[in-house]
C-alpha cells in the first residue's frame, strides 16, 4: 500500500454509475460540455438518486480507468435492457445539438461494439431518436 492510497477512494462500478459515466464520456468527446448536455445529464440521473453524486462517482471511476476498461467492466455488469437504455441516451446526447461530430460517432460505436449490440438494433434507436428530435417540422 502506497502512502497516498489512503487518500484515494475506489468507486465500484454500478449500472447507475455506468449510465452516468457513459454519458459523461459522450459529452466530453467533442471537447465541449454544453449547458444543454449537462442539464440533460442531471435530469436523466435524477430518477436514480443524487445526480451530482452519480456524476462525481462516475468522474472518480473514469480518472482511474481508461475508456476500454470502463466499457469492458460496464458490459460485464449490465443486462441487455440497461445496455440499450445507455445506448439510447448516448444517441440522444449525440443528436441533441443537431449534428453528430465524427468523434462522437466513433465513441458511440465503440460503446455499441463493447456492448455487443447489432447494427440493426442501433439503426432502430437512431431512427426513433432522430424522429423524436426533429423539431424543425413544426416550423413550417
Amino acid at each position: 500500500m502506497g502512502f497516498f492510497d489512503k487518500f484515494s477512494s475506489d468507486v465500484e462500478l454500478t449500472p447507475a454509475i455506468a449510465l452516468a459515466g457513459s454519458m459523461v464520456y459522450m459529452m466530453a468527446s467533442d471537447g465541449e460540455l454544453a449547458d444543454e448536455e449537462m442539464n440533460y445529464l442531471i435530469i436523466t440521473l435524477q430518477s436514480l438518486g443524487d445526480p451530482e453524486e452519480l456524476i462525481k462517482n462516475a468522474s472518480k471511476y473514469a480518472k482511474k480507468h481508461d475508456l476500454e476498461t470502463f466499457q469492458k467492466e460496464a458490459n460485464a455488469i449490465l443486462n441487455e435492457e440497461q445496455k440499450m437504455t445507455i445506448l439510447a441516451n448516448l444517441v440522444d446526447l449525440l443528436l441533441a445539438d443537431g449534428s453528430a461530430e465524427e468523434e462522437e460517432q466513433e465513441l458511440f460505436f465503440s460503446f455499441v461494439n463493447a456492448f455487443g449490440v447489432s447494427e440493426e438494433d442501433i439503426q432502430i434507436l437512431i431512427e426513433v431518436i432522430s424522429t423524436k428530435n426533429n423539431y424543425a417540422i413544426f416550423l413550417d
